[in-house]
């Protein structure tokens, strides 16, 4: 806005919100680089929220005609095609960032697996799946053959992402829908950055005696495991789980939500493989109720069912599991008088069944 539209307010916010704010700037998610462009930014999104009750969305520009996604095969394998660095398009759209994956590969087995997972709720900003999707995407290209030293796929992964981050940022242009969630696009922070999206997105180890305690995503959703490499450095692969998730989400887009038929699998999968996380769904969806409730009712039910969280993160979870039940279509984009509400696929998971 003009500079001569601004004006200093001094408004009182709690402590552990300020703490959250600085945590999500300074590890570079959404772009954000000061303290005003984030609360400007939240406040034009509630504004939005608020005033757009009852009107309908237009939906984004039209977009000039896109290509599918092409893909070549190898040894009888579906193998999406790379190039060197992806252009920014001068007419990006969503199918652009449609996940093509190889139809399958190496399998680390679950006897060979020497990951451990913590089997707890992902942080809360963990916001979004799709990131998490794309990088094993990425690992299952990486390892038709063998599994790879998991500092190569760190490395691999982190170089890929900043290339797709500058597609979303030309699809939020051309579009005006936001998209890159976890993804880095700050150069200017680049280490946070990358720390962010290889935290929230992907997930991380440590050596633990002869295994490795794991967290992430990634881990926790057992798509991944690690085998014993040479000189300390385990070896990355995808499980047989994580194959059987990859065809069943192959397709999906940043777009969101998500197709119901990939929700679904997403869903089935997490019930099996990562209760923990999937209960967090569940809770969600039991707090917002055929009904719909109110940001401070789905807040209050959340910490019931995790006595152990603190305030800040009832609030930081509460908001990450909203976010990702929108992404997989559970929880309506928008509140309708500062209330959420279910989808018609939210309804059918009322129970917290996951089939």
């Amino acid at each position: 806005m003009p500079e001569t539209e601004r004006r200093v307010m001094r408004i009182p916010i709690p402590v552990p919100l300020i703490r959250e704010m600085d945590a999500v700037i300074l590890q570079g998610i959404g772009g954000y680089s000061t303290r005003a462009e984030f609360i400007v930014d939240a406040i034009q999104e509630r504004v939005l929220e608020l005033s757009a009750d009852g009107t309908e969305d237009a939906g984004p520009p039209p977009v000039a005609p896109v290509a599918h996604i092409t893909t070549t095969r190898v040894a009888e394998r579906a193998v999406p095609v790379v190039a060197g660095p992806t252009p920014a398009p001068t007419s990006a759209s969503m199918p652009m960032t449609a996940l093509a994956a190889p139809e399958d590969g190496f399998v680390v087995t679950e006897d060979a697996d020497l990951s451990r997972p913590e089997g707890r709720p992902l942080f809360g900003l963990h916001n979004r799946d799709y990131p998490s999707l794309w990088a094993l995407s990425k690992l299952g290209a990486m390892t038709l053959d063998r599994p790879v030293p998991i500092e190569d796929y760190f490395t691999e992964v982190l170089e890929e992402a900043w290339r797709f981050g500058e597609l979303l940022l030309a699809i939020e242009k051309h579009t005006g829908t936001k998209c890159t969630a976890l993804f880095p696009t700050n150069p200017a922070k680049r280490k946070p950055a990358e720390m962010g999206f290889r935290s929230f997105a992907v997930g991380d180890y440590r050596t633990d005696g002869e295994k490795y305690a794991t967290n992430g995503p990634l881990f926790e959703w057992h798509l991944i495991g690690l085998t014993a490499g040479e000189r300390n450095r385990p070896l990355a692969g995808v499980t047989a789980a994580g194959w059987a998730l990859l065809a069943a989400v192959t397709g999906i887009s940043v777009e969101e939500p998500h197709p119901a038929d990939a929700a679904k699998a997403f869903f089935a999968h997490l019930a099996d493989r990562a209760p923990a996380d999937w209960k967090g769904f569940t809770e969600v969806i039991r707090a917002i109720g055929p009904d719909g409730a109110t940001r401070q009712e789905v807040l209050d039910h959340m910490a019931g069912a995790w006595s152990d969280w603190t305030e800040n993160e009832v609030s930081t979870n509460s908001a990450g599991y909203i976010a990702r039940a929108r992404e997989w279509g559970l929880v309506e984009p928008k509140q309708t008088k500062s209330h959420y509400h279910l989808t018609s696929l939210g309804h059918e998971h009322t129970n917290g069944a996951a089939r």
